[in-house]
């Protein structure tokens, strides 16, 4: 619990800070002074985010959507202000110009870039990669995050899946964000998959809470794999429950008998590739990272995960780590995709 309290008000406190340095310097741009309705601007948009993660994973009706909607929004724009005014502020040292083209500028860039983020972020696609060895199709989905996503972004994901006919689906983690009335009646919709799907954990699941995950996997007859190995159609299937060091990992690992057939590893983080290749995995599937979503963010995650996207290979182990399917938190895509990966044999 107090680790949690901490979390939130160091969240807090940067997003305050993020908000103080954009609100701040859009007002020197406009010629605004910092009156009280600055700080009645500043702190109903510092909390904005934390309150709207609350109510959307408590209530989840569409009041409480359209908030979280409206607050996520403007912390990706928040975002994007960030840095164009950071690079506006030091341009303006070598590119004199009056305050209010600047202002303009800024504003006009900002905008222009969050619209094309949001469409961007609607629009899943395809990515085909060929693996030496594998003997059956795979779609890998992953942070699908249904509690963010709605029905007909949900819908369009297993219709382009379907139709891609993979032997199997494998879920890499974040299938939830949240176990509410709404996204209980989402969850429905997961029995439209036609290949068999098998899921592993990701933090979100950690979230939602384990019993609320198997309640809502249960009528779509998805396996779940924790800590555990089975065999589908000629390949061993490894599945790892989220964790975010490489312990939980080794341990499955060193103690899953080693095995002659095609084995995969489903596991929700990109760490542990060098320990999976050791253990002769021979295909690694991660998600988590969604490429920073956001750029330049994804330079940010690049310092807690080398790999932040598409296809590696290592000692004869291959690691795919995906953009993530869907979106979590702003519903923009500025440098990344939305993706469903098809993993196919090498001819």
């Amino acid at each position: 619990m107090l680790e949690r309290v901490l979390f939130i008000l160091v969240v807090c406190g940067v997003y305050l800070g993020m908000n103080w340095y954009v609100l701040g310097r859009l007002c020197t741009l406009f010629g605004l002074n910092r009156t009280i309705w600055f700080y009645l601007a500043l702190i109903p948009l510092t909390l904005s985010f934390i309150v709207a993660l609350v109510l959307e994973s408590t209530i989840g009706n569409r009041p409480a959507g359209l908030f979280f909607t409206l607050a996520t929004i403007w912390l990706g724009m928040c975002f994007l202000l960030l840095w164009i005014l950071f690079v506006q502020q030091i341009l303006s040292l070598l590119l004199p110009m009056p305050r209010k083209v600047w202002a303009a500028g800024v504003c006009g860039l900002a905008v222009f870039l969050a619209a094309y983020a949001i469409v961007n972020a609607r629009s899943i696609t395809v990515r085909r990669e060929q693996i030496r060895g594998l003997p059956c199709k795979i779609a890998q989905l992953s942070d699908i995050h249904i509690g963010s996503i709605g029905a007909s972004t949900l819908a369009d994901i297993i219709a382009k899946t379907n139709a891609l006919d993979p032997d199997v689906i494998l879920i890499t983690g974040d299938l939830f964000d949240n176990a509410t009335a709404t996204t209980r009646e989402l969850s429905a919709q997961l029995k439209a998959f036609v290949a068999p799907v098998i899921f592993t954990s990701g933090n979100h699941e950690v979230y939602t809470g384990y019993d609320n995950v198997r309640q809502m996997l249960s009528p779509a007859k998805i396996r779940w794999l924790r800590n555990e190995a089975m065999e589908f159609k000629g390949i061993r299937i490894i599945g790892i429950d989220n964790s975010y060091g490489t312990e939980l990992l080794q341990g499955v690992l060193g103690r899953t008998p080693p095995s002659t057939v095609f084995t995969v590893l489903m596991n929700h983080q990109p760490r542990g590739f060098d320990v999976a290749a050791r253990h002769h995995i021979n295909l690694m599937l991660s998600g988590h990272v969604h490429n920073g979503q956001i750029w330049p963010f994804n330079y940010v995650v690049g310092l807690f995960y080398p790999y932040l996207e598409g296809l590696h290979e290592h000692a004869d182990a291959f690691l795919n780590v995906s953009t993530g399917t869907g979106i979590w938190g702003p519903p923009m895509r500025l440098g990344s995709n939305s993706e469903i990966v098809l993993l196919e044999p090498r001819s």
